[in-house]
């Protein structure tokens, strides 16, 4: 446990020559420890902290300690008032961010240059008698002017329909980490560039920076939103250009991920999933659809999110090659959220050839074989999801996961892909290393047409693959989805699966 910050104390008199000793004390770097505290004789509980890096005025109480502002931006008189006011604040039971949104104002004041009579015009101001009443959150969200809070809120709800699941969690997550006790108050007309910048520069330091390159993008799209649908409402009628577009960045750049997992680590991933259904902290078994799931993204290379969907109504046997089945998916359930060169990408209808030995795999693993789903959660009529699968190869991963009432989950296997000797992996790491095993059994077309690409005319150019609802016979069916095709890669690369999982099955039997 690290111990209590001690500073050197002194009681004085504060005037600005203690600020400007301070000052000059931060600009020498001539601090040592923890720093000094100068406790103020006139104002109780006002306090000058200064560190190493920096000095601020504080009000200490029985409670806790408040921040006034820097002191680089407050004279110590404003400090004293601004104590006083929230000293009063605190005994008419003032929810402590109204006082924090309170005192950004007084200070933003002083740091334009103004002085205390407008500090306190500004900030801090008492209802008068014939003021109208406070404007509710409903009024304020119709009429204008909104607060930040009300550009998320309002916001969230255009956008979160038009995303699927698993986006849609991920992109509110990305924007309401902007909001915190002073911002959320903040009246989008007022915010300005270096609010943004703090913000930013926040949610880096309190989570990562690429988690901060979501934020920004996040709060670029709001703004543009409600410059072009809401202006006059959110306060933005007066802006000609949006300058939020090119000012507010992030030096951040995401890798391309080239991690291609061996053959051998998927198979042993399997058999581990197989073997460790309960892991740690918790007696509940991974269900039988989702085991399945994990097993059939192996088996097929296709993208989780449509694959978990799998309507049992939409797969069909292929008479001309019996045991094998066709599992279909629309283009609406292939859509993704990708982009390509800035342009979104075309989704269109799939259909894949799964081979009698994939199907018997997938049996003997317990897979249901009745219900909407091909891979049911356990939850009745729900499906198991891609967001579900990476949870549950975090689980073998040994990532902790938070419980109720501030608990945590323990994984006392640990990291058991890591103490197999299997790097760490992704579901759609095996979108490489299907194609990349094919190509080396020269059948790279038949890689490329199982993971849904676009193929080319000789001429260049994409050609257009027909919707599965325009074929007139199973021969064309056959022809535009390229089944045959695929069904020579698939039974390939479904062989070397299975036999790579019976011999990591023999081998961590032994």
């Amino acid at each position: 446990m690290a111990g209590k910050e001690t500073f050197t104390r002194e009681r004085v008199r504060l005037t600005q020559s203690h600020v400007k000793h301070a000052q000059a004390l931060v600009a020498k770097d001539a601090l040592q420890g923890t720093g000094v505290e100068f406790a103020d004789t006139v104002c109780q509980g006002l306090v000058l902290r200064v560190r190493r890096r920096s000095g601020k005025f504080i009000l200490k109480s029985r409670t806790g300690s408040t921040t006034l502002g820097d002191m680089d931006t407050l004279p110590v008189a404003a400090a004293r008032v601004a104590a006083a006011k929230v000293r009063a604040e605190h005994l008419k039971g003032t929810p402590k961010r109204l006082i924090d949104v309170e005192l950004m104002c007084f200070s933003g004041v002083f740091a334009k240059g103004h002085n205390l009579e407008t500090a306190l015009d500004v900030a801090f101001t008492e209802p008068h008698p014939d003021d109208p009443p406070e404007q509710s959150v409903e009024d304020r969200r119709r009429y204008g002017p909104w607060e930040w809070r009300d550009l998320v809120d309002l916001f969230l709800e255009t956008k979160l329909p038009t995303l699927k699941d698993r986006w849609r969690v991920q992109f509110e997550r990305h924007l309401r980490r902007t909001l915190d006790d002073g911002f959320a108050m903040r009246r989008v007309a007022a915010v300005e560039l270096k609010d943004l910048v703090a913000m930013r520069d926040r949610v880096t330091k309190a989570h990562t920076l690429s988690a901060a390159a979501d934020s920004v993008e996040a709060v670029k799209a709001a703004l543009d939103w409600a410059w072009r649908h809401h202006a006059p409402r959110a306060g933005l009628a007066d802006v000609e250009f949006p300058w939020w577009r090119e000012r507010l960045t992030v030096e951040y750049a995401s890798g391309t991920r080239d991690h291609t997992p061996t053959i051998e680590e998927l198979a042993r991933t399997l058999v581990l999933a197989e073997r460790f259904k309960a892991l740690g902290g918790t007696a509940k078994e991974t269900g039988p659809g989702m085991l399945a799931a994990l097993w059939a993204v192996v088996l097929t290379g296709q993208r989780a999110t449509a694959l978990t969907g799998t309507l049992r109504a939409t797969t069909r046997d292929w008479p001309e090659r019996p045991g094998w089945r066709i599992w279909t998916w629309t283009a609406a359930e292939m859509k993704g959220a990708g982009h390509a060169n800035g342009q979104k990408k075309r989704a269109r209808p799939h259909a894949l050839p799964v081979p009698p030995e994939a199907l018997a795999a997938l049996d003997r693993i317990g897979a249901p074989r009745e219900g909407v789903y091909l891979f049911p959660s356990r939850v009745p009529g729900k499906r198991t999801t891609a967001v579900g699968m990476t949870q549950f190869l975090d689980r073998m991963k040994g990532k902790t996961k938070a419980a109720r009432k501030g608990s945590v989950t323990l994984r006392p296997e640990d990291d058991l892909l890591t103490a197999h000797g299997i790097r760490h992996w992704t579901p759609h790491d095996v979108r490489r290393t299907l194609p990349t095993f094919l190509d080396m059994e020269r059948l790279g077309g038949a890689g490329s047409a199982i993971l849904a690409h676009a193929r080319r005319k000789a001429q260049g150019g994409a050609e257009e693959e027909r919707e599965l609802a325009s074929a007139i016979t199973l021969k064309h069916y056959i022809h535009s989805q390229r089944l045959e095709l695929k069904a020579e890669g698939m039974q390939v690369w479904v062989k070397a699966i299975l036999e790579a999982v019976d011999q990591e099955r023999a081998r961590l039997g032994a």
